[in-house]
């Protein structure tokens, strides 16, 4: 083994050599004294010789010249890239081929970042993507906030689709309210057209111990047709993409925004970012780098004038849900949530069973023989 590992390498490098300028010994004693060959020897007794600052230390492998190292230009323009909208490398360099430019690959515009302090090293394990098949068949909505940046709360409604990341929405609310939600998404239905289904979290799910009712925005969604689905709580990877955006606002949009300007100008900044960089310029990985614009189209159901009433078939009793959230049948009060307040469900007897309904959609069921009078059930 040469030297000693546990020691210090240029001492036991100062040693050999005075060891031989001594002539306490032969060369080849020396060398073997210390565990060394002749060809290594030869190379430490001649670099003390050296007119140099601490010669007897290791030398840095960094090579002086780099012919192939990336040019000045080309790190620039990946810099000025990365300064204008905080992307990673791997989006840099699908923007940039896009637009034509020869550009070395990924990792080498990672090493440019890098090496300009640009980014930090991460671990994170790649991501498993999940999507559905077409475009429309499944809509994201989330708020994120309130933002930190203005003096009142304010919060961001986002929707995003699932299967072509197309940010459909981008406002500014002052609220987290259902009726603020739906005063976007009643004018998005009308331009847009109508998706499937609709994930949120539970923010917008049923309040309150009915948990078996619909909220009230749950029951127009039901009326034009829209499912409501909701992912588990304290789980936000079911909502995975609309996290991931929130995201993006973070390192790429809000930092960049002048909130000393009046908030309908700063909306028109969000609103400008959402539809010309995010869907029309920003490459987007899970779709192989493709922008969110060239794989979405708007839907083929139409939003009605209206929202179409609930119907129910003739003969069927209804009752009108109370402010509680109860509606009265028999004398026994029957609980559907408040969500649908003011409300008329539909009351039917099958089997033993009292079932309520909202329009075709079945509320709960409940046994005639556990029904009391004077209890809300």
């Amino acid at each position: 083994m040469p030297w000693d590992t546990q020691g210090p390498l240029p001492d036991q490098r100062a040693d050999f050599v005075t060891l031989l300028l001594r002539r306490a010994c032969s060369f080849t004693q020396a060398c073997r004294r210390f565990g060394i060959s002749r060809k290594t020897g030869y190379k430490w007794l001649g670099r003390a010789t050296l007119e140099q600052p601490q010669p007897l230390r290791d030398r840095s492998r960094r090579p002086q010249h780099c012919p192939r190292r990336t040019d000045r230009d080309t790190e620039q323009t990946i810099l000025r890239v990365r300064d204008a909208h905080a992307w990673g490398a791997r989006k840099i360099h699908a923007y940039l081929c896009q637009q034509g430019l020869a550009v070395p690959s990924a990792r080498t515009v990672h090493q440019v970042l890098s090496r300009h302090g640009r980014v930090r090293p991460t671990a994170a394990a790649p991501p498993q993507r999940f999507q559905r098949s077409a475009p429309n068949h499944l809509w994201q909505m989330d708020f994120k906030g309130p933002l930190p940046q203005l003096p009142r709360h304010r919060y961001l409604l986002t929707v995003l689709d699932d299967h072509s990341r197309y940010l459909l929405a981008l406002r500014l609310c002052p609220d987290q309210t259902m009726a603020r939600v739906w005063g976007v998404l009643w004018p998005l239905f009308g331009e847009v057209g109508l998706p499937q289904a609709i994930l949120s979290d539970n923010g917008f799910a049923p309040r309150g111990p009915a948990e078996h009712g619909l909220s009230w925005l749950e029951a127009r969604l039901l009326r034009l047709g829209v499912e409501a689905l909701h992912g588990r709580a304290y789980h936000p990877q079911t909502q995975g993409k609309v996290e991931r955006l929130h995201e993006t606002l973070e390192e790429e949009v809000l930092p960049g925004l002048d909130w000393s300007r009046p908030e309908a100008a700063v909306a028109e900044q969000l609103e400008r970012w959402r539809r010309e960089v995010y869907n029309g310029l920003r490459p987007h990985e899970a779709l192989g780098n493709a922008t969110p614009a060239s794989r979405w189209y708007a839907s083929e159901r139409p939003r009605p004038a209206r929202l179409p009433a609930v119907v129910y078939p003739a003969g069927l009793e209804t009752r009108k849900v109370m402010q509680r959230g109860e509606i009265s049948w028999q004398g026994f009060e029957l609980l559907v949530g408040s969500g649908l307040q003011g409300e008329r469900v539909g009351v039917r007897v099958a089997g033993g069973e009292v079932v309520l309904l909202y329009g075709t959609r079945e509320l709960r069921r409940l046994k005639t023989s556990e029904l009391v009078k004077g209890r809300i059930l």
